[in-house]
């Protein structure tokens, strides 16, 4: 007689199965590896890069830079760590936002800011610059307005527009 061996399952629902792949680790991928770069890593040092130039065609060296922010963040900050912010090579090093914001405002410069707007199809404005956006946009809706109500004037009937317009203004005054 043939016995038949019966194949149990390696583990059953909710068990972790008895083998020694548990114990194997998967190497992790970094973010950005030197040969597959995120391209938005690589934007951001650029942006910074060029801050930092801008920056030094101001008079401003990367050693001043560098003790403004420390100065205005109360936390040392290195000409180093500018240079580990801003190298491709260094992708482990990522500048904080309150060093990045500290440095445009050090160097007068919103470039990054801008740059950041654009990613996202956005720009930035001054003040003044967005009033007379919305000035704009005010003077737009008000010729779509006085558009559309010619084109209802036009459409209603002479005898009853005059009445309209007659207790319009008299409820004006």
């Amino acid at each position: 007689m043939n016995k038949r061996r019966i194949h149990a399952p390696a583990a059953l629902p909710g068990q972790m199965a008895l083998n020694f792949e548990v114990f194997s680790v998967a190497p992790v991928a970094a973010d950005c590896d030197t040969n597959a770069r995120n391209p938005l890593d690589s934007a951001v040092r650029a942006s910074l890069a060029a801050l930092m130039d801008s920056a030094t065609g101001k008079g401003l060296s990367r050693e001043r830079l560098a003790d403004r922010l420390t100065e205005q963040l109360g936390r040392p900050v290195t000409k180093a760590h500018l240079d580990q912010w801003a190298a491709p090579s260094q992708s482990d090093r990522r500048v904080p936002v309150d060093a990045w914001m500290a440095l445009m405002s050090i160097c007068d410069d919103v470039g990054p800011l801008e740059w950041m707007a654009l990613h996202f199809d956005r720009r930035v404005l001054t003040v003044d610059e967005a009033l007379c956006a919305e000035l704009g946009a005010m003077a737009v809706l008000d010729r779509h307005i006085k558009a559309k109500s010619r084109a209802i004037e036009g459409q209603m009937d002479e005898k009853v527009l005059g009445q309209l317009l007659h207790r319009i203004r008299r409820n004006a005054k």
